[in-house]
């Protein structure tokens, strides 16, 4: 509350000069209505700048001057444009009072050579400009009943409502009657009038339910809904401001392209800190509550990230860390409120550093696992295999946070990359554990399946619902993560949008629920029942297999029943192809050496490496993406990388410290077939190849696959963590017990353990009897390819494996070859 009261008397100081605004809120019955959330903005969260932080911290409105704005334009291009950084976004104070038609006037004293010079160099630096507005219209312009513009017979008496009632937080303004068709011809010529100027970006402040009156008593949307028609149209950025109520979501989501979820996150210590560890604390449980309302079109607003100079932010660096963290990972808009002409080299690494930005960007808000203390998981399914995964220390001293794969629906193992060191910290089974993360410290992860099966649960951002569909939780019946989303109407449907070669729909079954129309990639695959006499919980309904290993959409549409519910999708993902440096298909052009039993950890202990620049390594694979394994190390530079003769990028494999299996270079999406990659070496003393891994077209198939058949007494081992893929296997201990799968393709690989207990299996393809292939080894080695064939004919054939000695035969998973 200090701050709250801190806060309204500087805005009011700073804001007193704009006296207007408006807008408009119940659209007349039959009237074409725009909204913001489908004008054409907001596929990603914005990243920029704002001056409201440093003209808070500075106590004057310096910091909205016109030399301010083009100093603050150049720092951006300089320093953070080529990162996606590019909105200009002036706050408060910036009018300097208003024509005769009611509308804003810049101030000649900030910009004594107009608004519009500022706003065309900022332009002409590559970005785009915001203002600032608050709801209502100024007492001024009532008194003197001012005309609206373009709209002969309307004035300023005709939209107020009466009695006079006010707009805003501060009580600047009047309420607007939008029932009057003037109320949004006057809206209107604000918006054509700040498009004129060439304004890309309006913040709208002090909307209610929200800005401390969390009820109706002094009620904005009628102003949220004109403004949005009335920008929609310009293709300005709608940006509602400040701790909006989120009782009313819905309405935010429907006008808007962001919304605030909580007060300011300046501190208001003037001259001696930007903002507090408590201001960004406390937007950890707003993420909690606020992750399910974004997406593409409007994002949730945690205000200025102030972390871009320790001596000015008021954080520590693993505090300024964390806020980046929690930015990057709830996909809020990624914008600075420190000067940028004075960024400190931390403060620009974590600004710049595109393997987070990425995260930001990609849309896909993390949540929590629990707020049940102050160690935290957070994370978000990211519907390719992989999950941003963020660890949080909101205690007071240091501990161990751990993330649990199956907590956050992963099912196997899975790799972990470090995305602020960007470093690969190795395939863990189970879970991953930061020991000794810091009080306040975070840590944010990219976790890669390593084959095995995803799970979306029903509320995850990726399905899109399309209907009157609502979500029900807390229910206590043993869904998945206790929720569901249900609808009772006929031909609403959902879409979730996954990568991997097949996908299970899981749902209840009840004497309530009907039948549902199956479509995978468009195309229609049947009818399913949902309908049983008793309760079922989760049932699977539909799946389907051998699905190419990329891109698929599944989507079910409610035919009939009182509801149509959905608990979760589980997709598998096949696992990557690691080609060691050995393989004779790699090709090594120049003066290259082999290193084995080298101790460091490197995929199959060795390496091959060059001290030449120029010197190349060149690899053809069959798939649809691929991914170099290289060491990272003091003595290595950089790498120039292209993918069927195509320059992609140069890579860095510099590390003050030696670090093994490092990914430096990912290329998905291919189209499947025949690709060929090329590493050049172009700096540093050496450069290493370590292996290759092949995002292939070949289908993963898991040992419970209802395509195998298996004859004998043979048992499911589950939870294993081995490292199996999907962290199961099948096993017998019965000779002559025999394994069967039949496939449509041209090769097959038979994936299983070698262990001591293990013995010989034979093979046999089309009943011809192939090999006889040993599963013994003296230590346990998991995910071990024992036999593949290639070069069948394209067509449909058959895969035997029959148990011959040994104590065990187990079978992990088959790959498939389309």
């Amino acid at each position: 509350m200090v701050q709250v009261r801190a806060g309204r008397t500087f805005r009011l100081w700073v804001i007193v000069v704009l006296l207007i605004a408006a807008q408009l809120g119940l659209v007349a019955p039959g009237e074409n209505k725009a909204f913001a959330a489908n004008n054409g903005l907001g596929a990603k969260p914005y990243m920029g700048w704002s001056s409201y932080s440093m003209q808070v911290y500075s106590g004057n409105s310096s910091w909205i001057t016109a030399a301010q704005i083009k100093a603050q334009s150049d720092a951006m291009h300089t320093t953070l444009q080529s990162h996606g950084y590019e909105y200009i976004n002036i706050d408060a104070g910036w009018n300097g009072g208003m024509d005769g038609y009611g509308r804003p006037v810049p101030s000649t004293t900030l910009y004594p050579n107009g608004l519009s010079e500022v706003i065309d160099y900022v332009h002409n630096n590559g970005q785009k400009i915001g203002l600032y507005m608050i709801p209502g219209l100024a007492p001024q312009a009532y008194n003197a009943d001012l005309p609206i513009y373009n709209a002969p017979g309307c004035s300023m008496q005709d939209i107020a409502v009466l009695p006079l009632t006010t707009a805003d937080y501060w009580g600047l303004g009047y309420k607007i009657d939008f029932s009057n068709p003037c109320a949004q011809k006057y809206i209107d010529s604000i918006a054509n009038l700040l498009d004129s100027w060439g304004v890309d970006f309006l913040k709208f402040d002090s909307v209610t339910p929200g800005s401390g009156h969390n009820d109706t008593t002094i009620d904005a949307r009628g102003d949220v809904a004109a403004w949005s028609q009335a920008l929609a149209p310009h293709g300005i950025w709608f940006e509602l401001s400040w701790a909006l109520d989120h009782n009313y979501v819905d309405t935010w989501k429907q006008y808007a392209n962001g919304w605030r979820v909580d007060w300011d996150v300046e501190c208001y210590c003037t001259n001696t800190a930007l903002t507090t560890w408590a201001n960004i604390a406390r937007l950890f449980p707003d993420a909690a509550t606020w992750w399910r309302d974004a997406g593409p079109g409007g994002w949730n607003d945690f205000d200025s990230l102030n972390v871009g100079n320790g001596a000015m932010d008021g954080l520590t660096q693993d505090e300024r860390r964390t806020a980046m963290t929690l930015w990057a990972m709830s996909s809020a808009q990624l914008y600075t409120g420190n000067d940028m002409t004075n960024l400190d080299s931390f403060g620009i690494s974590l600004l710049t550093n595109d393997e987070v930005i990425a995260v930001n960007q990609a849309g896909r808000p993390a949540h929590p696992v629990s707020t049940a203390t102050n160690q935290q998981v957070w994370y978000a399914n990211n519907g390719d295999g992989t999950y941003t995964v963020g660890l949080v220390n909101l205690g007071s001293a240091a501990a161990t946070v751990t993330v649990n794969w199956t907590d956050i629906g992963l099912n196997g193992a899975a790799n972990v990359r470090d995305l602020w060191t960007h470093t690969d910290l190795g395939s863990f089974t189970t879970g991953y554990s930061s020991v000794n993360l810091p009080s306040h410290g975070s840590r944010l992860l990219k976790v890669r399946a390593a084959g095995g099966s995803v799970t979306a649960n029903d509320d995850d951002t990726g399905v899109k619902y399309t209907g009157s569909w609502q979500r029900s939780y807390n229910r206590g019946l043993g869904d998945y993560q206790d929720d569901v989303h249900f609808t009772q109407t006929n031909n609403d449907y959902f879409e979730y949008t996954f990568n991997g070669t097949g996908v299970e729909l899981i749902t209840e079954k009840d004497s309530s629920q009907g039948n549902m129309d199956i479509y995978v990639d468009n195309v229609f695959k049947g009818t399913v029942s949902t309908y049983n006499a008793t309760r079922q919980l989760q049932q699977t309904v539909y799946a389907v297999s051998g699905l190419t290993n990329g891109s698929h959409t599944l989507k079910a549409v409610k035919k009939s029943g009182t509801y149509m519910l959905l608990d979760k999708i589980r997709f598998s993902v096949p696992a990557d192809i690691a080609v060691n440096d050995t393989d004779t298909s790699i090709t090594y052009s120049g003066s290259w050496t082999y290193n084995g039993s080298r101790g460091f950890g490197d995929y199959q202990d060795d390496v091959h490496y060059t001290s030449t620049n120029n010197n190349y390594v060149q690899y053809t694979f069959n798939g649809t993406g691929v991914e170099l394994v290289t060491e990272k190390e003091a003595g290595q530079g950089d790498i120039d990388i292209y993918i069927d003769n195509v320059f992609k990028g140069t890579v860095s494999t510099y590390n003050a410290t030696r670090v093994a299996q490092q990914s430096v270079y990912r290329i998905a999406g291919l189209t499947s077939g025949s690709h060929t990659i090329k590493a050049v070496k172009k700096s540093g003393t050496y450069m290493l190849i370590d292996a290759f891994k092949v995002i292939g077209n070949k289908i993963q198939i898991n040992n419970t696959d209802a395509g195998l058949t298996y004859s004998g007494a043979w048992s499911l081992n589950g939870n294993r963590g081995f490292g199996d893929y999907n962290n199961d296997v099948h096993f017998t201990q019965t000779n002559n017990d025999y394994v069967q799968y039949s496939f449509t393709g041209t090769g097959i690989e038979y994936i299983t353990e070698k262990e001591a207990a293990q013995g010989d299996v034979d093979i046999y393809i089309d009943n011809v009897f192939k090999a006889t292939v040993s599963t013994y080894n003296a230590t346990r080695l998991t995910n071990q390819v024992v036999y593949q064939i290639t070069g069948l004919t394209s067509g449909s054939h058959t895969f035997k494996a029959v148990k011959k000695t040994g104590t065990y035969m187990l079978l992990d998973s088959l790959r498939v070859t389309p």
